[in-house]
């Protein structure tokens, strides 16, 4: 499953969210770790994506396209 990165990062930043933040929410244990997945170097698991795409109220197929 292929991430729109440009998309997860425009949602982040239009809702207000910090990428600490958004880490937390997924389980991450730092910020790092949620950067690489915005900058598509690191593919979150179908578990992490499903509370990605619940905090920013979006489907993961909108995340993926």
């Amino acid at each position: 499953m292929k991430l729109n990165t440009e998309k997860i990062r425009e949602l982040r930043l239009s809702r207000g969210f910090t990428q600490v933040e958004v880490a937390k929410t997924m389980g991450y244990t730092n910020r790092n770790s949620y950067s690489q997945v915005e900058t598509g170097k690191r593919e979150p698991n179908l578990h992490r994506l499903s509370l990605l795409a619940g905090l920013y109220e979006v489907t993961i197929d909108e995340l993926t396209k």
